[in-house]
């Protein structure tokens, strides 16, 4: 059902970003200004944590890093530590696990310096993980800040993890996170 989700939207966003080429162009730079490559780089650096859920509570911190390929839809590669804390037989347990995800992102709209994007992604634990995982996000981003400059990030959604590890079960959740993006 979750995966299901997660195809509709990206197809979705497929179907918009279509219909957004028409709208502008991607790359185009005067002379003497910075490089259209730049322009269109996607660079953030984010904290955030999410609702308790069957004994677990999620902490991340981690960054994305993407590429605008039309204005309004980019995709980008997410990479985190995720740490977890669990109530194990009433005694706190941490886990921790590196996280490794891709995803789409769609500027929905923007309002002066203020960028509203919906964001869908999907991944999973890598290396040596404590809690083996395959995670599912989709939610709505705040950029706010002018164009080339120093952004502040807010970030709301909801997160589904598949875990594969003994004595941890499943989450399913709703997210907040906190950051500073190019």
């Amino acid at each position: 059902m979750v995966k299901r989700f997660f195809i509709v939207v990206a197809a979705v966003l497929c179907t918009l970003a279509v219909q957004a080429q028409a709208s502008g162009s991607v790359g185009v730079t005067g002379q003497g200004s910075v490089p259209s490559f730049w322009k269109n780089m996607v660079i953030e650096f984010n904290v955030g944590t999410g609702t308790g859920h069957d004994g677990m509570s999620p902490l991340e911190i981690g960054g994305n890093l993407g590429y605008k390929f039309i204005p309004r839809l980019y995709a980008f590669v997410h990479g985190g530590c995720l740490y977890g804390m669990y109530d194990k037989d009433h005694g706190q347990v941490y886990t921790k696990s590196a996280t490794l995800a891709g995803g789409l992102g769609f500027n929905v709209m923007r309002v002066d310096n203020i960028d509203l994007d919906l964001r869908v992604s999907a991944g999973g634990s890598v290396g040596n993980a404590d809690w083996k995982h395959t995670v599912y996000d989709a939610g709505l981003a705040f950029r706010i800040g002018g164009v080339g400059k120093l952004k502040v990030n807010v970030g709301l959604g909801f997160r589904h993890v598949s875990s594969r590890t003994a004595g941890i079960g499943a989450y399913n959740g709703f997210y907040g996170t906190l950051g500073v993006g190019f």
